[in-house]
């Protein structure tokens, strides 16, 4: 029998705390485990073989753009004294790119469980986390380490940079809505901007980061007692502050009015904004599939739902 092994992880999205996060407050993100990415290793005669989307060929031979990919396997291969073992890799990801998803470090997880599977080796989560910054940091230049985490998590991460990142409690009775924009977010040129804007504006600006911080709080205490209407408030809230950071958009702005109006208990932005993904809350998979269905009316490009309970 041909010798196979399977790796898996999942979307991620930041619930609250986008780019105040940047500067030490703490952010919440959550894993979205019913956007899932598959990886399969298959026993070949020769050869390292990738099949992806964006790539079908030799892992030594990829294109710029996955060279985190190949640095990592060989990372991996040296580690455990595998380098001439032949395989092929094949990526089936569900995870929309660039839209704040967590895709790549979702794809350096899913690449780690299933080489060490299929060579037989055990890892542990440390290992596990600290090996996705391989790829990671030739494809981000500086993570944090929220992303890897939550695409591997089955509860909520609790972020604070260069000090506490750990699993929270995760009581909530809700329903969550992500709606895909179509448009591309720019975490680089967003994350400038707000920093342009603490020098322009300072006061007004360190208002808003204080205030999102302040917001994340409270809502750690929400998702812990589930308190979904709450929450809901919360996450307007922190809207409301985003926008102040003038990283929202016509599009965002339209959609998150569209899920209001459709009985979200609280809707957002999620990542870095400019573009990407707006997040609603409902009370039930009635309600988000109700908010799902005018989010695409309205010309959002795809839609998922995941139930927190």
């Amino acid at each position: 029998m041909t010798k196979q092994a399977f790796g898996k992880s999942h979307a991620k999205i930041i619930l609250m705390g986008e780019h105040s996060v940047v500067y030490n407050q703490p952010a919440i993100a959550l894993p979205i485990p019913k956007i899932e990415l598959k990886i399969k290793i298959n026993e070949i005669d020769a050869g390292q073989l990738l099949n992806s989307k964006y790539y079908i060929g030799p892992i030594q031979k990829v294109p710029n753009d996955l060279l985190g990919i190949k640095n990592l396997v060989n990372t991996i291969l040296t580690k455990i004294n595998k380098t001439d073992e032949s395989f092929e890799m094949t990526i089936d990801s569900e995870i929309p790119s660039e839209r704040g998803m967590g895709s790549s470090a979702a794809t350096s997880i899913a690449i780690i469980r299933a080489l060490y599977n299929y060579f037989d080796t055990n890892i542990s989560k440390e290992e596990l986390l600290k090996l996705s910054d391989v790829e990671e940091t030739i494809t981000h230049g500086n993570p944090s380490g929220l992303d890897s985490a939550t695409t591997g998590a089955d509860n909520p991460v609790w972020f604070i940079r260069n000090d506490t990142l750990e699993e929270i409690n995760f009581n909530l009775n809700a329903t969550l809505v992500i709606a895909d924009s179509g448009i591309k977010g720019r975490t680089d040129i967003a994350i400038n901007y707000v920093k342009q804007q603490l020098i322009n504006d300072n006061k007004r600006t360190q208002k808003s980061i204080n205030k999102i911080g302040n917001l994340v709080t409270k809502a750690r205490q929400d998702i812990e007692k589930n308190n979904p209407e709450e929450l809901g408030i919360l996450m307007s809230e922190n809207q409301k502050e985003l926008k102040n950071l003038k990283i929202s958009n016509s599009k965002i702005d339209d959609l998150v009015e569209i899920a209001n109006i459709n009985g979200s208990l609280g809707t957002k932005l999620t990542g870095s904004g400019l573009g990407g993904c707006i997040i609603a809350l409902a009370r039930n998979d009635n309600e988000a599939e109700s908010i799902a269905n005018a989010l695409t009316k309205a010309g959002a490009l795809d839609t998922w739902i995941q139930p927190f309970k």
